[in-house]
């Protein structure tokens, strides 16, 4: 059930109507409606309010407890009540046990014994006297044992139904304070965003990559901007800068006062995009766009799996031998579609110069798969150097870089005393590598 669902069974079973609880919650009809209709929920106040005047948790209207609703709490009254009851009940019992010692200390007339229990003991004997006595102390003890487990457990329930709330209050903060954050936060990048709207120089403004080419390893951009404030003789000037270099193209005027360019530069890794207003001396230029990692992703990813497996070494020998596993490669472009590849070739590697190169057994170019295996299931490695799997791949525009496996081996000089050494970064640059 939901929020508003419990609050209109517990209306129900009290007899109330949502003016009635209204009233006794000092709210109008109209807020009980949102309540019980879930368009809107009671705030911490109200929640402990209607806790108490249903006699229930706030965690039971809020349904973060199963099953029925707690035991209602005793009143004061029903205490009072139940303690009167109890004493009534003790007042008894010790008048009671009065007129039995009495009896027992003034014996009847005619000096006969009393009666004997079937044990053959007196009841009004000394020994009865003190069965009457324990007996009675007994039930007395057992009357206040009642009484205070009744409290301690009223006790118990009250301090867990607090403990309830204040969770359930603690949890509420903690929702308010990361929604007042949250409001914090979009409030203040509302601010930025209006600031840098009130200081553009802009009205409107674009850039975006036209077209590639990366067998010239190219990049054509084309831009545009609508100064905020046109003036007569008014020109612009585009300029971008890319890996480090810088060109410009002068903007042409079009409709609505929108200057245009179009400009080829090359394709790197960063790329800026800026315009410049130019009115008599006065200059001002805003950035319109960048671009980041155009350059890398215009490569095709290619990933390794598989080659070394384990290392092992006989007693006496002076290398290891290393166990080769199949290797798999996975190809694919940006958009996740299997590549186009003028070549791609897996060889093992000793210190990046080729040992050996894996013979390719099957491939899937349809999803961009291949596997390759060594033809020797083992290989001698020598201490005191780096060995790797690598492979050499060339795409559909002659660019050729390395791809390397993340499994390494490298073992040191001294096969017993083989210490620890940092993860080598391997070069991408086929001028790196020999082969």
């Amino acid at each position: 059930m939901t929020v508003g669902q419990r609050i209109a069974q517990k209306r129900r079973e009290l007899g109330l109507s949502q003016e009635g609880l209204g009233e006794k919650l000092g709210v109008s009809r109209q807020a009980i409606y949102k309540w019980e209709s879930d368009a809107a929920l009671p705030e911490i106040e109200k929640l402990v309010n209607l806790s108490r005047e249903f006699g229930v948790s706030v965690g039971w209207l809020l349904g973060e407890e199963d099953g029925a609703p707690e035991r209602p709490e005793l009143t004061a009254e029903q205490l009072r009540m139940v303690e009167e009851i109890v004493g009534r009940y003790l007042d008894a019992r010790t008048r009671e046990h009065t007129v039995i010692l009495r009896e027992t200390v003034e014996p009847e007339e005619g000096g006969g014994e009393p009666p004997s229990n079937p044990e053959g003991e007196s009841r009004t004997g000394p020994a009865g006297v003190r069965w009457l006595k324990r007996w009675g102390l007994a039930w007395v003890a057992l009357a206040a044992l009642t009484v205070t487990v009744m409290v301690f457990f009223n006790l118990f329930d009250r301090l867990n139904s607090v403990r309830q709330d204040y969770q359930i209050l603690q949890n509420s903060v903690s929702n308010i304070r990361e929604d007042v954050n949250r409001q914090i936060n979009g409030i203040a990048g509302r601010v930025e965003d209006v600031l840098q709207s009130q200081n553009a120089l802009t009205a409107e403004q674009s850039a975006q990559v036209v077209e590639t080419d990366c067998r010239a390893n190219t990049a054509t951009i084309q831009a545009r901007a609508v100064p905020r404030t046109y003036v007569e003789g008014m020109t612009a000037e585009f300029t971008v800068v890319s890996g480090g270099e810088i060109f410009a193209a002068a903007g042409e005027l079009g409709e609505n006062h929108a200057f245009t360019a179009r400009i080829t530069v090359p394709l790197t890794d960063e790329i800026t995009v800026s315009a410049a207003f130019l009115n008599g001396d006065q200059r001002q230029t805003q950035v319109l766009e960048q671009f980041d990692g155009l350059y890398s992703g215009s490569f095709a990813s290619v990933e390794l799996l598989g080659g070394m497996d384990r290392a092992a070494k006989v007693q006496g020998a002076s290398a290891w031998t290393v166990t080769m596993q199949r290797v798999e490669v996975f190809c694919s472009d940006a958009y996740g579609n299997p590549p186009k590849l003028a070549s791609l070739r897996v060889g093992l590697f000793q210190d990046q110069k080729l040992m050996e190169w894996l013979t390719e057994e099957s491939r899937n170019d349809d999803i961009g798969w291949r596997a390759f295996r060594l033809e020797e299931e083992t290989v001698q490695m020598e201490g005191g150097h780096v060995y790797c799997i690598a492979a050499v791949v060339e795409d559909e525009y002659g660019r050729e870089w390395v791809v390397t496996s993340p499994h390494w081996f490298s073992f040191a000089e001294d096969i017993e005393n083989i210490t620890t050494r940092p993860d080598p970064e391997f070069s991408t640059d086929p001028a790196d590598w020999e082969y």
